[in-house]
């Protein structure tokens, strides 16, 4: 089992759940609609409670109208695949603003990510509640924090609304624990290290996405394969909007975790304007500041009380261990570019800290590319390995540009005895060990990186 740093944390999530959670309103304006048409689903009385679907009977009544909404918006489809309201051409919005090399369109890799989709698990409710005339219709999720494998109601024959033929997982397949570490992105406070920094400006700059993004939501879009393992059609497989349904849940829990989990204040960020389709599949959209408060946009969920386990520090027993391979791609820390000094003085004082990895990338052998990264370092004869993260890296590209971005970071948590490799005065080795994943072919390339270096995470902020 996994520590609990702290017995109120275990309350205090418990405690999400049971409080309502509304946040000041908002006021909406829309240069393609007007509030009214916008919210005409939302009364301010009745909203749509989104519910864990693992929690639901098979047979539940709430999931019989929402299969039965799906199918129409599949049916939809069938009769043309431009219907806006049917389920292709929503998919095909995932595609327009997740997978396309206009980066002004990108919504990945940066602090728009969280209120892009939230947008979009919206707009696809307001598609269901219109296709069956059932205004508290909602979306649900799938708490893969207390439930590590996928819940029975997304399987069975191209019968179920909710199958999805081409996962490469099956029903008895866990996810690993480690591909869950919500806790290292509950713990930054700054939404930059939780949810990303702002898009980059110049061709060159290194984009930085979040740890909630790099971590959790890659780890599990990846391992399950198939069609969520892909920008261009995950959002066509239903449980895509369990598990991001799970990620909007996440990113509202965080703020109401701690009084020090702040959202971004400035402009950039806040008057955005981020696109997506109403129920009637109209052009639509909203400021990131109008998308802050779920209960004004119509829904709540049923809780916020994630697996605690999952919110608190792994012990050593349960990290997973360093098993030299070839794949294993091994490169030493630039100490003389790395900010150890910093990083030293912080985890002196604490436990311990989030910093910023980064590095030089040659090529990336196969897409998405999951590993879980060590630090390594031979201390007074001894070689001593640090278990650091679980990360998916996904192939970002530059910038007008249809070619991978050659410098990359990624976002970490690391603790206390990091301080001694990087004041050891030995050699520091960072090693990136790709994770076999269920029915996926394990390629004997090696991911190529050079010129790593770390450095706070307050140091970009």
């Amino acid at each position: 089992m996994m520590k609990m740093e702290d017995n109120n944390r275990r309350s205090f999530l418990k405690k999400l759940g049971s409080i309502g959670l509304a946040m000041p309103a908002l006021g909406l304006a829309s240069s393609y609609s007007s509030a009214s048409d916008r919210l005409d689903a939302h009364d301010g009385k009745r909203l749509a409670i989104r519910k864990n679907i693992a929690d639901l009977p098979i047979d539940d009544p709430e999931l019989k109208v929402l299969k039965d909404a799906i199918s129409i918006l599949k049916k939809r489809s069938e009769i043309s695949p431009l219907d806006p309201r049917g389920w292709q051409a929503h998919g095909m919005l995932h595609t327009t603003f997740c997978a396309m090399s206009i980066y002004s369109n990108q919504v990945h890799y940066n602090w728009y990510v969280w209120p892009w989709h939230r947008l979009y698990l919206w707009s696809m409710e307001q598609k269901l509640q219109k296709a069956v005339r059932e205004p508290t219709l909602a979306l649900h999720y799938w708490d893969w924090t207390k439930k590590n494998t996928i819940p029975e109601h997304y399987w069975g024959d191209e019968t179920n609304p909710l199958f999805n033929k081409t996962r490469e997982v099956g029903p008895q397949d866990e996810i690993p624990v480690d591909f869950i570490n919500v806790g290292a992105a509950f713990r930054a406070n700054s939404y930059r290290t939780f949810g990303g920094y702002p898009s980059i400006k110049n061709r060159g700059e290194s984009q930085l996405d979040g740890i909630a993004e790099q971590s959790f939501h890659n780890n599990i879009h990846n391992w399950i394969g198939g069609q969520m393992a892909t920008f261009t059609e995950s959002g066509f497989d239903p449980i895509f909007y369990g598990h991001h349904g799970n990620c909007d849940r996440i990113w509202e829990a965080w703020q109401n975790y701690s009084p020090e989990n702040t959202q971004p204040t400035e402009e950039e960020w806040l008057e955005k304007r981020l696109f997506a389709t109403d129920g009637n599949g109209k052009p639509i959209d909203f400021k990131i500041k109008e998308l802050l408060d779920t209960e004004k946009l119509g829904y709540r969920f049923a809780d916020l009380d994630l697996n605690p386990n999952f919110c608190n520090p792994f012990l050593e027993e349960d990290k997973p261990s360093r098993i030299a391979s070839k794949q294993d791609c091994v490169v030493p820390l630039n100490l003389n570019r790395s900010k150890t000094d910093q990083i030293y003085t912080e985890l002196s004082k604490k436990e311990r800290t989030h910093a910023i990895l980064h590095f030089e990338r040659a090529q990336l052998p196969y897409q998405p590319y999951c590993a879980r990264v060590f630090f390594e370092c031979n201390i007074d004869g001894t070689q001593r390995s640090k278990y650091i993260g679980t990360f998916t890296i996904l192939p970002i590209l530059d910038i007008d540009s249809f070619l991978l971005q050659n410098g990359v970071s990624l976002q970490l948590e690391i603790e206390r005895e990091i301080a001694d490799f990087l004041q050891s005065g030995a050699e520091v080795q960072v090693v990136f060990q790709p994770v076999q994943l269920p029915n996926r072919t394990f390629p004997d390339e090696i991911l190529k990186l050079s010129d790593i270096s770390i450095k706070p995470a307050h140091e970009n902020e």
